[in-house]
């Protein structure tokens, strides 16, 4: 099992199990060297320390690990966004290798010209491929400063969901919006959509918040959306459409998942993510 709480007090470590058990989500507890840990098994971290810090958090407890960190999700080190961008990098490498970048990015590439024809794989596919490796990395960066979170936030399964489904999204309004003129690649609108659902989380939070405590993630997130969308090549509009993209659909994402509360969640939103992504590649093969 994978410890993702230490150092707790009897009393905080009672009430967390409690938590967990609510939402059908299995730990026990045992004495650390500061203190008692818990423990889950490993495909439920993600959501348990999200669903706790999302208690303390609406129920503005003082005491116990409310601002401590082991109560709150680890910010970025999610093992499904290190996944996500093994997976980015295995893509590039592979094309690099084979020296075959133009011939993967006019058969997957987000054309707008191919996509208003039917073609709408690509606005999936589009998403795992880039141009050169300074556009990897940066998308890599993105990733892990944006998706991580999120996934915290949201779980394994229904962060890439949530990932591919705004990606995609934010795709296909920029190939409608631009039409035929439109040739786009990167994972930077699905990195885009990441910081717009944070945003969104933010306002949705719930409390007696005021009404610019609202307003100002929105403000923050399309800040740096406009800070991040320079570059020669940069599809701004990408960026526009994934960025709002992400806040439309974290609006009903994030209240959604704290009633969609299964056991299986996290399997199956994995399961459709890679159904969805396996059938796009496979969309342009059987052409």
């Amino acid at each position: 099992m994978k410890r993702i709480f230490a150092g707790l007090t009897s009393r905080t470590a009672d009430l967390i199990l409690l938590i967990l058990a609510s939402q059908n989500i299995r730990a026990r507890k045992t004495m650390g060297t500061s203190g008692i840990d818990i423990s889950t098994f490993p495909d439920q971290a993600d959501e348990a320390t999200a669903q706790v810090a999302a208690y303390f958090r609406e129920n503005k407890i003082d005491s116990g690990p409310v601002s401590s960190l082991s109560a709150m999700p680890a910010g970025f080190t999610s093992l499904t966004v290190f996944m996500i961008m093994g997976l980015l990098a295995a893509i590039h490498i592979g094309i690099e290798v084979t020296g075959t970048r133009w011939e993967h990015i006019l058969a997957y590439g987000s054309s707008g010209m191919y996509i208003l024809q039917g073609d709408t794989f690509r606005a999936v596919t589009a998403l795992f491929l880039h141009s050169d490796t300074a556009h990897l990395l940066g998308n890599l960066a993105g990733m892990f400063f944006f998706a991580g979170p999120l996934i915290r936030l949201s779980g394994y399964g229904s962060g890439p969901l949530f990932l591919l489904f705004t990606g995609t999204s934010g795709n296909l309004i920029n190939a409608g919006f631009r039409g035929t003129a439109l040739l786009s690649i990167g994972a930077s609108t699905a990195v885009m959509a990441a910081a717009g659902g944070l945003a969104a989380f933010q306002m949705m939070r719930k409390g007696p918040l005021r009404r610019r405590d609202r307003i100002l993630p929105l403000i923050a997130g399309a800040t740096l959306m406009a800070f991040l969308s320079h570059g020669e090549n940069t599809d701004i509009w990408a960026h526009v459409f994934g960025f709002f993209c992400g806040i439309a659909t974290g609006i009903v994402f994030f209240p959604l998942i704290t009633v969609c509360r299964f056991r299986l969640r996290e399997p199956l939103a994995l399961a459709v993510t890679l159904v969805i992504f396996i059938s796009a590649v496979s969309a342009n093969l059987i052409k």
